[in-house]
């Protein structure tokens, strides 16, 4: 795995348990600003079949596993969280898109 040099050095399992909870939470700020996307894309399609697209789907997956290779992480690891986050993506998108077309 390569190296990333924006990491301090880490002495102690204190140091290392300090910055996974940081980053968990800079995780978890991305992951709610990629659902604000998911927010917009289901009020912009107009069709609830287009919400599903397998097609870019695809190219999202294949992205992840270049950036992960590219990083030096475990493709397969990455492919398999993305393939997950994809899918409750969709999932999310759908709930909004049949919510704002109820109301």
């Amino acid at each position: 795995m390569t190296k990333t040099s924006s990491l301090p050095p880490m002495e102690t399992m204190s140091d290392v348990r300090t910055q996974v909870d940081r980053i968990d939470s800079e995780l978890i700020t991305l992951i709610a600003q990629r659902f604000a996307c998911m927010d917009a894309a289901a009020r912009i399609k107009q069709d609830r079949n287009s919400v599903r697209d397998e097609e870019r789907k695809a190219a999202v997956l294949e992205n992840v596993k270049q950036l992960a290779s590219a990083a030096g992480v475990p493709v397969p690891t990455m492919a398999a969280i993305w393939e997950m986050l994809v899918e409750t993506s969709i999932s999310y998108e759908l709930e909004q898109w049949d919510q704002i077309r109820d109301n």
